[in-house]
């Protein structure tokens, strides 16, 4: 397919959604006043159509840009495909973002109109001069609902989608390295990508798909999209509630990233620990939260422990490890016919990844990008790709003998120390965390030029000063003496996505973490725990 993005293709998603009025069979199941509810995508394609025309009323039509910032839920599916019906452009802010943050992303946006489902940040958005309706029930007083809309306009449910060519919607990048920037997508490129996934991983019509992470991530999105197409079913659920629910609704696919996993497992082990545990309790704990009619679990976003991975996939839980990019699409895929763990799979058969000779990132040509064009002072400035340009990722890697890529962690992760030495400092965080049972740790260079480590602990499980200063000794012993880290400061309290320090989808922010807790952190040495470096 063409990846030229300066003449904007025809948008496919008016016709898929035209072609959800007939289907009855394919349904959204979800949770309202805590009983489980069942709508039709036929029914869907209506309350859309409904919502649609009540924003039409609103001044909302073709080239408009409208913010959607809430969690996953029907509503939010609703308020997403009236903007596509109308031709406006979406923009999708993740509900975890600092309020200030979300409400200044959608007037760069150019946004008039926001769906929300926060009572305090619709009083936010409408006290910054937006047209706020709100998502799901019970909001503010004098700020209409979904459910409101869709009462009010029954005679838009059958109006046809406006044709549209070009971007759809407007999606963040993550903001690890340097503040989130905003980039519209096109549809094509995730329904192609999609399409090679129901080839390889057997994927079709008749499969029913666990949603719970936030649908401003765009793979979610990609995977919502598609399946609308195909005609699958959806479990819209939320981290509480994804055990229960996919013990009740028994869905065949799974979408999730590391920390739930890491989650999960925790939850397996609490329930066996202490107990006698006959032979495949573990594979039968993960059953009843996977569910038993699961086929695949797609797990990406962070590398995921090879233990866990090796672990899961002994229990007979079908978790296939994926890499890609917000900017880049997919990248490399673990296949049930060519699965590692501790790798991210082999490069997209649709692609090539090859590693630079000097830094080894990791380069990829694509003909499936996801960025269409940066939006700069609320326009959109359209990227043209070379189809054949190895892209970089900022991401390093090494592939071994068989193809298979390993990521190793980003480009931002090799510290240039005075000396001139490149360090890279992942595997010494990583060293360092599970030496000392930390939460997080992140290596710095020190205003003297050496490396220092911010320890980061929960309040109620930091250890004492003797075993953190043992274990960095510990950790120091093996490491190249440029590599040892000469200070350290242990934090109380976990970096938090409000002050800056984590990115929506909880990455770590480098830059913000150094400037918010590394300027205020009590330095010391291993070694002389009581003394304090500047």
């Amino acid at each position: 397919m063409s990846t030229a993005t300066t003449t904007p293709q025809a948008c496919s998603l008016p016709a898929v959604l035209d072609a959800m009025a007939g289907d009855e069979t394919s349904s959204f199941i979800f949770r309202r006043d805590g009983a489980s509810v069942r709508v039709s995508h036929a029914r869907c394609r209506a309350d859309a159509g409904a919502v649609a025309a009540a924003l039409r009323e609103r001044g909302v039509g073709p080239g408009s840009r409208v913010a959607i910032h809430g969690s996953t839920g029907y509503e939010w599916v609703v308020a997403d495909l009236s903007c596509v019906l109308t031709g406006a452009l979406s923009v999708a802010l993740y509900p975890s973002a600092p309020l200030a943050r979300a409400v200044a992303v959608a007037a760069e946006s150019g946004c008039r109109t926001v769906f929300t489902d926060r009572a305090d940040a619709a009083e936010a958005f409408r006290s910054a001069g937006f047209d706020v309706l709100f998502l799901g029930s019970g909001g503010p007083a004098g700020i209409a609902s979904v459910a409101d809309l869709v009462a009010a306009h029954p005679g838009g449910r059958d109006e046809p989608a406006v044709p549209r060519r070009g971007p759809f919607t407007v999606v963040s990048t993550s903001g690890t390295l340097s503040e989130p920037k905003l980039f519209a997508v096109e549809a094509a490129p995730l329904l192609y990508t999609m399409d090679r996934f129901a080839e390889i991983y057997g994927i079709g019509r008749g499969d029913r798909l666990l949603l719970y992470l936030p649908l401003s991530h765009l793979p979610q999105r990609m995977m919502l999209y598609w399946g609308l197409r195909t005609g699958l079913d959806f479990v819209l659920s939320d981290p509480a509630h994804l055990a229960a629910d996919g013990a009740e609704h028994q869905p065949t696919l799974h979408v999730t990233v590391p920390r739930v996993l890491e989650h999960i497992r925790w939850r397996v082990q609490a329930k066996l620990r202490g107990a006698n545990a006959p032979a495949g309790a573990a594979a039968a704990a993960y059953r009843a939260i996977f569910g038993s009619a699961i086929r695949s679990v797609f797990v990406g976003s962070a590398p995921t422990d090879p233990a866990l991975m090796t672990e899961l996939l002994a229990a007979g839980v079908p978790v296939f490890e994926v890499y890609g990019t917000t900017e880049l699409g997919m990248i490399a895929l673990n296949t049930p016919v060519a699965r590692r763990p501790g790798t991210v799979g082999k490069p997209i058969p649709w692609g090539d990844v090859r590693l630079d000779p000097e830094s080894r990132e990791v380069l990829v040509r694509t003909p499936t990008p996801f960025l269409h064009g940066r939006l700069v002072d609320g326009r959109v400035e359209p990227r043209q790709w070379d189809p054949d340009r190895y892209e970089p990722t900022a991401d390093v890697g090494e592939i071994d003998a068989d193809g298979f890529l390993r990521v190793l962690g980003r480009l931002r992760d090799f510290m240039v120390l005075p000396s001139g030495e490149k360090v890279f400092v992942t595997p010494i965080e990583t060293a360092l965390a599970e030496a000392v049972g930390a939460g997080l740790c992140q290596v710095t260079i020190r205003p003297d030029g050496k490396l220092g480590a911010l320890i980061f602990f929960e309040p109620d499980a930091i250890p004492p000063d003797t075993e953190v200063d043992l274990a960095v000794r510990r950790v120091n012993r093996d490491l190249h003496p440029w590599e040892r880290v000469k200070s350290y400061a242990v934090v109380g309290r976990m970096p938090t996505i409000e002050e800056g320090c984590l990115t929506e989808t909880t990455k770590p922010r480098r830059h913000v973490i150094d400037e918010v807790h590394g300027r205020t952190a009590r330095w010391r040495r291993p070694d002389a725990p009581s003394e304090h470096a500047n």
